[in-house]
């Protein structure tokens, strides 16, 4: 049972994890010039095909058996923007620095939360299905099942759509796939967080649906107490919707089964799980979701501090997960950044660049930024300042961004940037570390993610944390912005 003296977000797990089981040593062969295999089990959105990715991972799916809403399902009932759970064989090949290889074994796939819209916003930014709000970001893949891929076609009361993505809040649901669904009668599923559960009713709520489990299979909640349930990430299944709740939208749900979300497994020789910070129990000692966390002395940390583990933080965690929790050796935090823009210095020394116009910010490169494009550079020294460049990384300081993932392309003069905003006052907000000006914007550039909204509404909603992408032009040494966009 988890301490009641503890910060409580009460937002599950919005996880990529990659688990090496504490399976047998590495086979014959293994050591130091050999090869060996773990188990493992990964979650996350797919990324690409080809064989299948997740969270970028490639997996070799030619022998994958695959489940699909319970069904028995092939590669083709896939699409990008699931998120999927693949039990998997790794093969390392020892006394390299080669990746290994992944073999998906067995793929999973559940829907996040599936029923009729309820409402969609005027701006597209979010809907709400089941009395849980879905966020859009800018990541969000509506289908082309929806007329024009665009959110705003949705009609509350009439359409059904099934929803993959992530619960990072109480009722909140990060979208990471939209997906319509043509059959007339929905399989009610949602994802989240138990809270003010009734045991004497045999009610709870998942942000604004109430949960009626006075029928339903519990088989898989055995291992929690009934006065332990608020908290749970738990998966419900229901057979009816109807009026009643005692949330905002009225809804309550006749749930058929209800089961704990988690991990399969309280041990792992390691551990790399994405996630937020949904509890914290005392410094260093916290949740993301359901997982147990814990630093030690030899913990290191990229991107933040001890002190920067806090409620709604979003961090990648590595370690070995013993009896239940994972013990970090590494905790990273998590600010994703793209950037698109010409290289005005470089370098080599440091392996740093910086971009035109970007005088402030410092793009670092380590061993495993994963560099291609024209030319096929694959190290910094290939690199030429003007030459054009598209970079994912991740916030790694105030003025620094960690490039993962770098691509040159033809030589052209636009500009792009996307990242967390640090802080924000009408009309410039800090990006980077560096403060963007947005006065000499038009209205008309100031965007929502269907068209303008003007500077007011922009800045209105737009606070620290939140996710923006600026669009402009080199102008010799600077950039002229032409507009601004609010993602999150």
């Amino acid at each position: 049972m988890r301490p009641k003296a503890c910060q409580n977000i009460l937002a599950p797990l919005a996880l990529f994890l990659l688990l090496a089981s504490c399976g047998p040593s590495p086979q014959a062969g293994g050591g130091i010039g050999g090869t060996g295999n773990t188990a493992s089990v990964a979650s996350g959105p797919i990324t690409g095909f080809g064989s299948v990715f997740v969270s970028e991972y490639e997996y070799d799916t030619t022998t994958t058996t695959m489940t699909v809403d319970g069904q028995s399902g092939s590669q083709s009932d896939l699409k990008k923007g699931m998120v999927v759970l693949v039990n998997a064989t790794l093969t390392h090949n020892y006394g390299t620095n080669e990746l290994p290889q992944r073999t998906a074994n067995r793929l999973f796939y559940e829907d996040t939360v599936e029923g009729m819209v309820q409402a969609v916003a005027p701006d597209g930014s979010n809907l709400v299905v089941l009395g849980q709000t879905v966020t859009i970001t800018a990541k969000t893949i509506v289908d082309a099942t929806i007329p024009e891929q665009n959110i705003l076609s949705l009609v509350p009361g009439r359409d059904l759509v099934e929803v993959s993505g992530f619960v990072t809040g109480d009722g909140v649901i990060v979208g990471t796939l939209i997906d319509l669904k043509a059959e007339a009668t929905p399989d009610y599923e949602v994802k989240g967080v138990i809270k003010n559960h009734k045991a004497a009713l045999s009610t709870f709520e998942i942000g604004s649906l109430t949960v009626d489990y006075r029928n339903a299979d519990l088989r898989e909640m055995q291992n929690h107490t009934s006065n332990s349930w608020n908290g749970l990430v738990v998966d419900v299944r229901g057979s009816h919707v109807s009026s009643g709740g005692s949330g905002s939208y009225d809804l309550r749900i006749t749930a058929t089964k209800i089961k704990p979300d988690g991990l399969g497994t309280d041990d792992s020789e390691g551990a790399e799980i994405r996630g937020f910070v949904t509890q914290v129990v005392a410094p260093g000692d916290f949740y993301l979701g359901n997982v147990h966390v814990q630093i030690h002395d030899s913990t290191t940390f990229e991107g933040g501090t001890l002190n920067d583990i806090l409620l709604g933080a979003q961090l990648e965690v590595h370690g070995p997960l013993i009896g239940g929790i994972v013990n970090a050796t590494k905790v990273e935090f998590e600010g994703e950044a793209e950037l698109e823009a010409n290289v005005a210095t470089i370098n080599s020394g440091d392996s740093t660049l910086t971009l035109t116009g970007l005088a402030g910010l410092v793009i670092q490169f380590d061993g495993k930024t994963a560099l291609h494009g024209q030319g096929n550079p694959r190290r910094l020294a290939d690199l030429r300042s003007s030459d054009h460049l598209q970079i994912h990384g991740r916030q790694s300081g105030g003025n620094s961004v960690l490039a993962r993932e770098v691509e040159r392309t033809d030589p052209k003069s636009n500009v792009q940037i996307q990242g967390l905003v640090t802080s924000a006052t009408d009309p410039i907000f800090v990006l980077f570390g560096t403060s963007i000006d947005t006065s000499l914007i038009p209205e008309s550039g100031v965007r929502g993610r269907y068209g303008a909204i003007g500077r007011s509404a922009f800045f209105s909603g737009l606070s620290s944390g939140k996710t923006v992408v600026l669009r402009g032009a080199t102008l010799k040494d600077t950039v002229a912005w032409s507009s601004v966009s609010r993602r999150e």
